[in-house]
């Protein structure tokens, strides 16, 4: 099949698709009345979808919006205040690059939102997708981007299965390039649609049939039409529970139980344990509620070392022999 042929019939497919099984979620389809709020929740929408689950952050999304309604009343909320309102969302450091991103536009620029690719990814904590997110969906303005969704999709369209081991066969500039022509024809294809009408269409379409692991060949549209290269019979068969593109390290932690636990977790449950105790908890009485196994004398250091990291990052604080959130 003929490069343009794919790419028409891809495009029209997914609307096609997109129609009948949009998703309603609460950072979609905003009112345009004021384009920097539009712009803020699709910031705080970005940053909260990284590493969770969609149907978490609905949750997270709404109460936090609630806390800190506007951009203005994020950058100006101390350390304490933002982490409280986090709970439940897990990599806690993202809720201060976060606030800290909302600072840096409130104090650098009136709490106005850039535009330009350059200008927002010189905001610390704002990437290339994330620029993009906001681009697309916050200013309607088109710009080729990859999310893990929407660069599985065009790969297995486009260029074919993943290898066995996880990894693409095509860099993300050769993706790039296909993600522009898509997103062209996309708009050229139905004029009435937004480009964040297409990058919605693209992420639903990645999240409910054209998933990591478990792929819905069956009820796949595109499959059906012959329009994907990667189907059921070229799927590999031994796909990795998680896709790479680095080799695997395994991270710091200890077993416990017989079960390893990354330190990234105990400095979760630090941060959970610490939002409910106002006058803040010693070494001691961290240790007995993150961990079963704690013993003073075997887990002391390593208890110190996460703390540490913890007040490095500017996440929690040490006073007299007690830790308190930041």
């Amino acid at each position: 099949m003929r490069y343009d042929d794919r790419l028409a019939g891809f495009t029209a497919t997914i609307w096609q698709w997109f129609s009948r099984c949009k998703r309603t979620l609460p950072w979609r389809d905003l009112p345009p009345e004021d384009l920097d709020d539009r712009a803020y929740r699709i910031l705080v929408s970005e940053i909260m979808l990284q590493q969770t689950q969609v149907p978490r952050v609905e949750v997270i999304f709404r109460s936090f919006l609630r806390t800190f309604p506007t951009l203005e009343a994020l950058g100006h909320a101390s350390n304490k205040e933002v982490l409280i309102a986090w709970r439940g969302m897990g990599y806690n450091s993202r809720a201060l690059r976060l606030r800290d991103a909302a600072l840096r536009i409130v104090e650098g620029r009136g709490g106005e939102f850039p535009t330009e690719m350059e200008e927002l990814q010189s905001i610390s904590g704002i990437g290339h997708y994330t620029a993009a997110a906001i681009r697309n969906f916050a200013f309607h303005i088109p710009t080729p981007c990859l999310d893990t969704n929407i660069r599985r999709i065009l790969h297995r369209v486009f260029v074919g299965p993943e290898n066995h081991d996880g990894t693409w066969k095509k860099e993300d500039a050769f993706l790039l390039t296909i993600a522009d022509d898509v997103l062209s024809s996309a708009l050229e294809t139905d004029p009435d649609r937004t480009t964040a009408d297409w990058h919605a269409a693209l992420m639903d379409f990645g999240s409910l049939v054209c998933t990591k692991r478990n792929p819905k060949w069956d009820i796949c549209p595109l499959t059906n039409a012959g329009l994907m290269k990667t189907t059921a019979r070229n799927f590999p068969k031994h796909f990795p529970l998680s896709t790479v593109h680095y080799p695997l390290r395994r991270e710091p932690g200890r077993t416990v139980g017989g079960v390893f636990v990354p330190n990234r977790i105990f400095r979760g449950r630090v941060v959970e344990e610490l939002r409910d105790a106002s006058k803040g908890l010693t070494l001691e009485q961290i240790g007995k509620r993150i961990t079963v196994d704690w013993s003073a004398r075997e887990h002391r250091d390593w208890l110190k070392a996460l703390l540490e990291k913890l007040k490095k990052d500017a996440l929690i604080s040490q006073k007299k022999r007690k830790f308190v959130l930041s």
